[in-house]
């Protein structure tokens, strides 16, 4: 569906929810390989015409084959269907306010090579920089592979039309161009994506194949602010041109810290990553924040008997909880995934996000939400996997 206006909320159009479908799709041949066309259809509800047009499709872009004939039921004996891991290979890149990892992956989504920076320094220099050390990765180790393309993750709003940062509160860049820049850097077609859409993109080609018939699965990214990624009907949810925008700044506490978007109270100052070690700090009496301390540092004090650690991780579970209930009444999602390095508490955090998420109006029997952490440790870099092969396709 084309609307008159790119200013206007959408849903990807049939384009994307295709290229969606060729991510599904690809998912799990890649994991059940070799698999039926009657087998994808049996585990992902779609139509035989559908899986048909997808599957030839791909097959004539070389990125699956076909190879041998399984027994016959009765028909026609069935041609089962592999990942050609070699068809190509993409770049993936999730910039992040502390650090910025790319890596190198096959077509089977398998990372080949992987490397961070600190993300520091001007925003053009940096991205300068980034292109000019994947550029000496790409001649030196990989001279001879067909890229496909490169996807990009990043904090912010996006102008998706345009690849570029529109705004980004918590890296401090705005009317950032990063598609061209890295585009004339390395001479390859770049995908940026808001790092909340990639995290969730992540979850629909690494996620549980038990979940592929999913249709509502809302991404909630914990990193030194808070996204939220949306699929709804099996299609994700972009809204504007300039992305979803941030339900990390729906306000929780009206009288609460200033958020970096002006607002005070938001969700994200209250359950991200920076607001736990902010909480880990005062709890501690270190007001100057002088500890140098990550979650990673705070998540395995708690591991080793912190009371403090574990009160700041507590808080922040709570708050998850009370955002993602709100988020629930009104969205009801089959599936909430929480994901980013805090994911690593589980154990402590799960308990108490699904205590504060139950309410009279979600009802198990008639609704069931499934809340559990992400299927990988770093999204926005594995999302962007799927962000440059959705592209390909």
């Amino acid at each position: 569906m084309k609307l008159s206006k790119p200013s206007e909320l959408k849903i990807v159009d049939v384009n994307d929810v295709r290229n969606i479908n060729q991510t599904v799709l690809l998912h799990l041949i890649r994991e059940r390989q070799p698999i039926s066309r009657v087998e994808i259809g049996k585990l992902t509800g779609l139509r035989p015409g559908t899986i048909s047009s997808i599957v030839n499709r791909l097959i004539k872009k070389g990125v699956i084959f076909e190879g041998a004939e399984g027994p016959s039921s009765g028909g026609r004996k069935p041609t089962y269907l592999n990942v050609n891991a070699e068809a190509a290979y993409v770049l993936a890149v999730d910039i992040g306010v502390r650090d910025t990892a790319y890596a190198v992956s096959d077509f089977n989504g398998r990372i080949l090579r992987q490397k961070s920076i600190i993300t520091e320094g001007d925003a053009r220099e940096f991205i300068d920089g980034l292109a000019a050390e994947i550029e000496t990765l790409i001649n030196g180790s990989y001279s001879r592979v067909k890229f496909a393309g490169v996807g990009v993750s990043v904090p912010g709003l996006i102008r998706r039309d345009k690849g570029e940062v529109a705004v980004s509160p918590n890296l401090g860049w705005s009317g950032l161009p990063i598609k061209q820049l890295l585009e004339n850097k390395l001479d390859l077609p770049v995908y940026v994506e808001n790092d909340a859409n990639a995290a969730a993109f992540s979850e629909l080609w690494y996620g549980p194949l038990d979940e592929i018939k999913v249709k509502t699965l809302l991404y909630i990214l914990v990193v030194d602010g808070l996204g939220c990624g949306l699929i709804i009907n099996g299609e994700l949810h972009v809204g504007s041109k300039v992305g979803m925008g941030g339900f990390g700044h729906m306000c929780i506490e009206p009288n609460g810290e200033r958020c970096s978007c002006g607002r005070k109270g938001c969700w994200e100052t209250l359950a991200s990553e920076s607001a736990t070690i902010a909480r880990y700090h005062r709890l501690m009496s270190n007001k100057n924040g002088s500890i140098t301390t990550s979650i990673t540092d705070i998540i395995a004090a708690a591991n080793r008997g912190d009371e403090k650690a574990a009160a700041s991780l507590t808080a922040t579970a709570e708050y998850l909880g009370e955002g993602i209930a709100s988020l629930a009444h009104g969205l009801s999602p089959e599936t909430v995934v929480i994901g980013g390095e805090i994911a690593a508490a589980w154990p402590l955090l799960g308990p108490i996000i699904k205590e504060r998420v139950k309410s009279e109006y979600i009802i198990p029997e008639v609704a069931r939400i499934e809340i559990r952490p992400a299927s990988v440790q770093r999204p926005g870099l594995f999302g962007a996997i799927p962000v440059a092969l959705q592209n390909y396709f």
